[in-house]
């Protein structure tokens, strides 16, 4: 059943002008990842800041748009959304092979149709194919022929038969200028477009943007291959970050805190000269102990100081170290409730209890125990490929969200930067799409193939990274087993592989896989641009 555009039009004006906000925000991590997830699927990236965003199109030209564009298009999206329906729906009539006509001629003779009031003296065949359509619902066939002939009904312009379509009803809503503002529309159809993605656009318009709103804090391990951008994930989408990183002599009284000898010093009139004749003075040294907190206490406490800022603790290669062990007593706060705080306080050891209520500022927060603020998150990253690590236990990862970050074969930032394999040079996304291919016919686990990161955008251009980095983990760490399938007989050494590497052999055996790539990506950049020329000409009609 459909909706009456008219209404829905003037429902998205008044809310519009009546509820905008243009203040700097910045989005929420659930809608940016369902936004790049919609882009990615139309050969489209994005790259966050902090309050704007960079997008490349398919044709790899640059969109700078500031966050407020996104806030614009949540106002429209409803509104799209119907229009989309209609559109499909006029689509799947033109399908039905109406009076044996074929779909190009039906959508010609609908285009002919706009300004036409009375679509019985033009088309009535059209008309009666649309209630046929709709069967019983008279007013959603009444509702469809007004879209394809009053264009002022739903603030159109361009004819329904254009892939534009809805490009002017949008700019029109939202008041915006058509040469500087004009892909504000293409966002509103990118939501519009997916039900996922639509619903988290609707869940940001309800955000109130204002210094004291906080999304919920989280714990989140973010894990997958080594090279996939976990550290930069987390660097684009958490603020206010201390990093840590843990290994398997870090301990709970590293992370939480503990009684250690500090230093203060006695005064004294005693001169001191260096070795250089340079004269100081410096009081005699004592060793006092104090309580000297932690990353997650210090953290913890900083949060406290500053109840509407987000604060996170990000630590890096959290299997490295015994998880559970280091989190110790702390580990029962992290259950969290709704609003991001620990769900149950625990009464913390009584060094760390006193060192609480020296704390005039915050002492009071802590007379019923401790917690986690709302506005603290706690996020880490994981290779579970690494060897020698620990495992995680259930109740430890109950506790917790997971992210998993899928390899990308394109869209990365030195996607495209030269290689020198086999003595020719080659984009590094091919190199490592051959090789991730290869490795998934040899059944190697996801966790062990190669993200674009594993070598970074500053490396790449050092063709010695190659040999020092990428052959010797594939050797030692992937194919250990393998060996003779994936790099051949004639390999017998890691010497014999780099030597080979850099006297421009085919040691990977994917030189062919790679020419195939090239070809695939130059036949579709071919079709791209013959798809733009066409819409280029349709813009000029």
């Amino acid at each position: 059943m459909l909706r009456d555009l008219n209404d829905l039009a003037i429902i998205t004006k008044e809310n519009y002008r009546s509820t905008f906000i243009n203040e700097d925000f910045k989005l929420n991590r659930e809608f940016k990842e369902r936004l790049s997830e919609v882009l990615a699927a139309k050969n489209i990236t994005i790259q966050y800041f902090d309050y704007s965003a960079e997008i490349h199109t398919s044709t790899n030209m640059k969109i700078f748009c500031p966050n407020q564009w996104f806030y614009l298009a949540t106002f429209a999206v409803e509104f799209v959304s119907e229009l989309i329906e209609y559109k499909s729906v006029v689509e799947q009539i033109a399908e039905s092979n109406v009076n044996g006509m074929s779909r190009k001629k039906f959508m010609d003779n609908v285009k002919e149709l706009k300004e036409y009031s009375n679509i019985d003296d033009v088309a009535p065949y059209i008309k009666d194919a649309i209630y046929n359509y709709f069967d019983d619902d008279q007013e959603s066939a009444e509702y469809l022929c007004r879209f394809i002939t009053d264009y002022n009904w739903w603030y159109g312009s361009k004819t329904v038969d254009r892939g534009d379509y809805y490009v002017s009803p949008t700019l029109n809503l939202l008041e915006l200028v058509n040469v500087s503002q004009a892909y504000v529309a293409e966002i509103v159809y990118y939501l519009a477009s997916n039900s996922n993605l639509m619903n988290s656009a609707l869940n940001l318009r309800e955000q109130r943007f204002s210094p004291v709103t906080q999304t919920p804090s989280e714990n989140l391990i973010v894990y997958g291959a080594p090279g996939t951008g976990k550290s930069k994930y987390l660097e684009e989408n958490y603020t206010n970050t201390t990093r840590i990183v843990f290994h398997s002599e870090y301990s709970y009284f590293d992370f939480v805190g503990n009684y250690k000898p500090v230093p203060i010093y006695k005064e004294t009139d005693i001169t001191i000269h260096r070795i250089n004749g340079e004269s100081f003075h410096r009081g005699e040294p004592i060793i006092d102990y104090q309580y000297v907190p932690g990353p997650f206490i210090s953290v913890l406490i900083e949060s406290i100081r500053n109840p509407t800022s987000s604060y996170t603790l990000l630590i890096e290669e959290i299997n490295r170290g015994n998880a559970p062990a280091v989190f110790g007593d702390m580990f029962q706060l992290l259950d969290r409730k709704f609003d991001g705080s620990s769900q149950y306080r625990i009464r913390p050891s009584e060094d760390l209890h006193n060192y609480l209520m020296s704390l005039e500022d915050v002492r009071s927060s802590f007379e019923e125990g401790l917690y986690i603020p709302s506005n603290m998150n706690i996020v880490a990253t994981m290779n579970s490929a690494d060897q020698g690590v620990y495992v995680l236990d259930s109740a430890f990862k109950r506790r917790w969200k997971f992210k998993y970050m899928e390899i990308k074969e394109s869209g990365f930032v030195h996607e495209n930067s030269p290689v020198i394999y086999t003595g020719e040079s080659y984009a590094w996304k091919f190199i490592i799409s051959c090789i991730n291919n290869k490795l998934k016919t040899l059944g190697i686990n996801e966790d062990r193939l190669i993200g674009p990161y594993f070598i970074s955008p500053e490396e790449i251009a050092d063709n010695n990274n190659i040999s020092s980095k990428l052959l010797i983990y594939l050797w030692d760490d992937v194919v250990r087993y393998n060996r003779e399938k994936f790099f051949g007989t004639e390999i017998k050494t890691y010497s014999d592989l780099v030597v080979g590497f850099n006297n421009g052999m085919d040691v990977l055996n994917i030189h062919d896989d790679i020419i195939q790539m090239e070809m695939e990506e130059q036949e579709q950049q071919v079709r791209i641009g013959d798809e733009i020329s066409s819409e280029e000409d349709l813009i000029e009609e």
